[in-house]
């Protein structure tokens, strides 16, 4: 994480507006900052785990087997991508799930709010002549963030799977 920020950081060491350099390297670098930012926020204000509940088309998966979300999560496994958040892997334990359904509710607020705020810049950069830049952000929020968090989800209804079973062996 140190590595990824100070190369934004570097990246970025003239300023951040106007966009300068490459669009795709911008993108990814403001991405990163921002989702940096977004963490720290996210620790500060503690969301209801309501916001973050599955709708009933959502529980069983099937709209994010049609979205590849299974091709995403293979490469975040294969690729060091996978160790930024290590926290995000289950233990054995029903205490285990019901930890790792919080990290999910973080890491999945983290993602609504980087991904609200790069639009938001984003948008900013299409108004005020950098379309390029604006329209990379855009493209980039997809597997920053709504990959991301369709991943969160389909992984809380698979907990929430499991956690059902328990409940129902045990009675």
């Amino acid at each position: 994480m140190v590595i990824f920020t100070a190369g934004a950081l570097y990246f970025n060491r003239r300023g951040f507006y106007p966009p300068r350099g490459s669009p795709l390297i911008y993108a990814i670098a403001i991405s990163w900052l921002i989702a940096i930012t977004a963490l720290p926020i996210s620790a500060i204000f503690k969301l209801s785990p309501k916001l973050f509940s599955l709708a009933h088309w959502e529980k069983e998966g099937a709209v994010y087997d049609r979205t590849s979300v299974r091709v995403f999560r293979w490469v975040l496994l294969h690729s060091p991508l996978g160790w930024i958040n290590p926290a995000l892997h289950l233990g054995v334990s029903r205490a285990d799930c019901e930890r790792l359904l919080r990290e999910m509710n973080v890491a999945e607020g983290v993602h609504w709010l980087s991904c609200v705020l790069s639009s938001i810049l984003a948008i900013s950069y299409l108004v005020g002549g950098y379309a390029v830049y604006g329209y990379v952000m855009l493209l980039v929020r997809v597997p920053f963030d709504l990959y991301p968090i369709m991943l969160q989800r389909w992984n809380r209804g698979r907990v929430c799977r499991v956690l059902s079973r328990q409940l129902h062996t045990a009675v």
